[in-house]
């Protein structure tokens, strides 16, 4: 599977979503993603168990009452 710089990700089996940084000609996606205590990690993973993921608004904003 094909992934492009700035796409995001996430694992078959699920867990954060993602950001793409790099790409190597070995089979490893470098990607980027903040935790829930907003801490920025950085780790690469074999391509094969990545997906592409789309992010929807988690928590969207309330639509103002008139």
């Amino acid at each position: 599977m094909a992934f492009s710089i700035g796409e995001n990700v996430q694992f078959k089996d699920g867990g954060p979503f993602m950001t793409v940084s790099n790409i190597d000609g070995d089979g490893y996606v470098y990607c980027e993603w903040f935790d829930d205590h907003n801490d920025r990690h950085t780790d690469k993973f074999r391509e094969d168990l990545l997906i592409h993921a789309e992010i929807t608004d988690a928590h969207p904003t309330a639509a103002p009452s008139l």
